[in-house]
């Protein structure tokens, strides 16, 4: 017997839990629901089990949690995938300052995730600031 999905009654239970934080918004995604929060995705719901985006401080360090951490995996072409969240402990789901403060250590990773992977772009034409420093104004033609 296949296990009955209730996805929707846990992402409206963990929306209401989260209101006092921010504006989070729940997609369809990956067989599951994807929450985010200021347009960073830091949480998932699979299964009906919120996983959470894994917390890394600046330097991408794990930061210390007081749970042990049970990290959502799946099999790929005979591989084992771990995409870096974390089961949420149970009680997260009743101590709304608890899944709070979990939300915006996920929500903190989830930026500096999405920074790492964002290459500098430098606008196109720009100069060196050296070159720039001595660059000379054209002249206008007068006719």
């Amino acid at each position: 017997m296949q296990k009955r999905r209730d996805d929707d009654g846990l992402t409206t239970h963990v929306l209401d839990l989260l209101a006092p934080w921010a504006e989070v918004n729940a997609r369809r995604m990956f067989g599951g629901i994807g929450l985010f929060a200021h347009g960073l995705m830091f949480a998932i719901i699979i299964d009906d089990v919120l996983f959470m985006k894994d917390s890394k401080d600046e330097n991408g360090d794990p930061v210390k949690t007081d749970f042990e951490k049970e990290y959502f995996e799946y099999d790929r072409n005979g591989k084992t995938v771990n995409l870096g969240y974390f089961q949420a402990p149970d009680r997260a789901m009743e101590d709304s300052s608890y899944l709070i403060r979990l939300a915006n250590d996920s929500l903190r990773s989830a930026g500096l995730a999405k920074r790492a992977k964002s290459p500098t772009k430098s606008k196109a034409g720009s100069k060196p600031a050296a070159a720039a420093a001595t660059a000379k104004p054209r002249k206008k033609n007068s006719k």
